[in-house]
C-alpha cells in the first residue's frame, strides 16, 4: 500500500512540475513576443503618414529609410525566433502574413529590392527567412520536431471564434399588478 501511495504522489509531482514548466515557457514566449511588438511599433512611429500610406514613396527621409531597413532586420529576427521555437503558432500566423503584406507595399517593396542587392553583395544580412516569406505568405520557419511543436502550443492562446454581437431584446412585460411596465 505504501508503494502505491508513493507512486501516485510521484506521478502527481511529475505532472505538476511538467505543467509548471510549460506555463513558465508559455509566459516567456509571451514576453519575447511582446518585446518584438514594442520594437515594431517604435519603428513605425519613425515613419510619416505618407510613408505608411505609400504615397510619394520615392521621397523618403533618411530616418524613414533607416526605419524601414531596421524593420526588415526586425522581421528576420522574428523569423529566427520562430525557427528556435520562441514564437507561438497563433502569433506567427499573424506576423508572417503581416510581414509578407508589408514587404509588398510601397516604399517597403522598393527598399526590399535594394536590401536584397546589398545582401547579395555581402553588405547586409543574408535574410534567409524574409527571402522565403517574400515569395510565400504561408512560409513558416518553425522547427518540425514533434516535441518542440507540442511545446509551442498553448491552450491559453487559442483564437476564439468570431461571434456576432447581438443585443438582448427588450420587451414590455406587465408588472405583478398587471400594469404595463418598463422595458426589460
Amino acid at each position: 500500500m505504501e508503494w502505491l501511495s508513493l507512486a501516485i504522489t510521484l506521478v502527481a509531482a511529475l505532472a505538476a512540475s511538467g505543467i509548471a514548466i510549460w506555463q513558465v515557457r508559455t509566459q516567456r514566449v509571451r514576453q519575447v513576443e511582446d518585446f518584438y511588438v514594442a520594437r515594431y511599433w517604435s519603428l513605425l512611429d519613425r515613419l510619416s503618414t505618407r510613408a505608411l500610406r505609400g504615397v510619394d514613396a520615392d521621397t523618403l527621409s533618411e530616418q524613414e529609410e533607416a526605419a524601414i531597413r531596421l524593420y526588415f532586420r526586425l522581421s528576420e529576427d522574428e523569423a529566427d525566433l520562430r525557427a528556435q521555437g520562441w514564437v507561438s503558432d497563433d502569433t506567427w500566423r499573424f506576423w508572417g502574413a503581416a510581414i509578407h503584406s508589408q514587404m509588398h507595399r510601397p516604399p517597403f517593396d522598393r527598399l526590399w529590392a535594394e536590401t536584397v542587392e546589398d545582401s547579395d553583395a555581402g553588405r547586409d544580412y543574408e535574410f534567409r527567412h524574409l527571402r522565403e516569406l517574400w515569395h510565400d505568405t504561408a512560409y513558416d520557419p518553425a522547427p518540425s520536431r514533434t516535441f518542440r511543436r507540442w511545446l509551442r502550443r498553448s491552450p491559453w492562446r487559442r483564437p476564439t471564434p468570431v461571434r456576432r454581437l447581438t443585443l438582448p431584446r427588450t420587451t414590455i412585460a406587465p408588472d405583478r399588478a398587471g400594469n404595463s411596465g418598463e422595458p426589460r
